[in-house]
């Protein structure tokens, strides 16, 4: 193969890989944007619905606090019923007090586990409320880093440079920005690569007499150099 030919299949070989590792980064970018736009939209869903599980959770604590008040009181006259009981001698009436007080202690106890992880549930919402106004802050940090990634891309609409609004929703609404931004770069970029394959399989049928359909110039270029005994 003339000097020429193997000099522009290497050119080819190198716009192809300069192609493929932009969109390498593209995509890297996209990835990076969508998970700060899915976890915000999250955290969004999140916030909105925490008021009424707040008050939930609350209102089940009240619940628990007072159903455990009731079986302590149950439990305390079925403990009288049984010592009245003892004292009078009456064995239906011992065995029914026995009866009473063993069904009101197991009662206090199930008051006591449904008071206690109903604690528990409100503690472990107020925790994940604390984590996620933690978390929002860091994708905000975390946006505004990848929108200054993003404003110097070249390729790149000049929006999606621009740095997210406020709160959550101004960073779902930079995600989505950011996300068309770099699928419309991304298709160009992939339509320019096509024509770099292209344009090698057409040299590399042209070289060895056979139609090529290599995915990547540098698939074409290894062929040609196997083939024809290039360095």
């Amino acid at each position: 193969m003339p000097d020429r030919r193997l000099a522009f299949i290497r050119e080819l070989e190198q716009a192809d890989e300069a192609v493929a590792a932009v969109l390498t980064e593209l995509d890297e970018l996209y990835a990076a944007c969508e998970a700060v736009r899915g976890r915000a939209l999250e955290l969004e869903a999140f916030f909105v619905r925490l008021p009424a599980e707040r008050e939930a959770a609350a209102r089940a604590v009240e619940e628990g606090r007072a159903g455990l008040e009731r079986t302590r009181a149950a439990a305390e006259r079925a403990q009288e019923e049984l010592r009245a009981a003892e004292s009078a001698g009456d064995e239906e009436r011992l065995a029914a007090a026995r009866r009473f007080d063993v069904r009101a202690r197991d009662a206090v106890h199930t008051a006591e586990r449904l008071l206690r992880e109903a604690e528990e549930h409100a503690a472990r919402l107020e925790a994940q409320a604390e984590a996620a106004g933690s978390e929002a802050a860091e994708l905000g940090r975390r946006a505004r880093e990848l929108a200054g990634a993003l404003d110097e891309r070249p390729r790149l609409a000049v929006e999606a440079g621009a740095p997210p609004g406020e709160g959550l929703t101004g960073l779902a609404e930079w995600g989505t920005r950011a996300r068309a931004a770099l699928l419309v770069a991304r298709g160009q970029l992939a339509a320019e690569r096509d024509v770099v394959v292209r344009q090698a399989n057409e040299l590399g049928a042209l070289v060895l007499g056979e139609p090529l359909t290599a995915t990547s110039a540098a698939g074409v270029a290894r062929r040609l150099e196997r083939e024809l005994g290039s360095d």
